[in-house]
């Protein structure tokens, strides 16, 4: 299946200022090839945090129609409050958390204050909440204006950036579904762009 990857204005603009500075410290983590499961990176925890380096925000979308792909996929990463830490031992999220975060929703196009309490990203999506157009809208993302479609639906999800023993750098959710950039402008994956999510 292929993805187009969407980044929120918000997370846009924070790369680019991280990506113009010098000291670096803030770029964006990828972890080696020998953590190829969120669980595996250090410091885990079952929790809606995300730090905008090493942990993102991010919604996998559905029926969008003029996404790159021709599948009508989008991952959406967005920005996450930086102020906050998570808490260990507090369970605030969804259903298994052992940690607490208590970031809250700054990214008008990101996560909800409700994406954010009920998190729980490291189950199965069959035991999610998805969300449609409707409660989007309802918890303060005009998603229907903004993604063109009144009929899409989706999952918060948070990812990480991780590399595989080729040296190849793969987007991956907490719950394991993984992709890797489409191919340079050449060949079909190419031409048709996006990313391809899922293997």
């Amino acid at each position: 299946m292929l993805f187009q990857l969407v980044l929120t204005d918000r997370l846009k603009s924070h790369l680019q200022r991280v990506a113009s500075e010098k000291d670096g410290d803030d770029q964006p983590v990828i972890h080696p090839a020998s953590q190829p499961l969120m669980n595996r990176i250090p410091e885990y925890r079952k929790s809606s945090f995300a730090d905008n380096k090493t942990i993102f925000h991010g919604r996998e979308l559905r029926k969008i129609p003029k996404a790159n792909g021709g599948m009508g996929f989008v991952l959406q990463l967005s920005y996450a409050d930086e102020a906050d830490v998570e808490e260990l031992g507090q369970q605030s999220a969804g259903k298994g958390a052992d940690g607490s975060w208590s970031g809250e929703a700054v990214d008008p196009q990101g996560w909800s204050a409700q994406e954010i309490a009920t998190y729980d990203g490291w189950r199965g999506d069959s035991f999610r909440q998805w969300r449609n157009a409707k409660m989007y809208n309802d918890e303060g993302w005009d998603c229907v204006a903004e993604m063109n479609s009144e009929e899409m639906f989706g999952l918060n999800h948070r990812f990480y950036l991780h590399y595989d023993d080729r040296g190849r750098m793969w987007l991956s959710a907490e719950d394991g579904c993984e992709g890797t950039p489409s191919e340079g402008s050449g060949g079909l994956l190419g031409r048709l762009g996006g990313m391809l999510f899922g293997r």
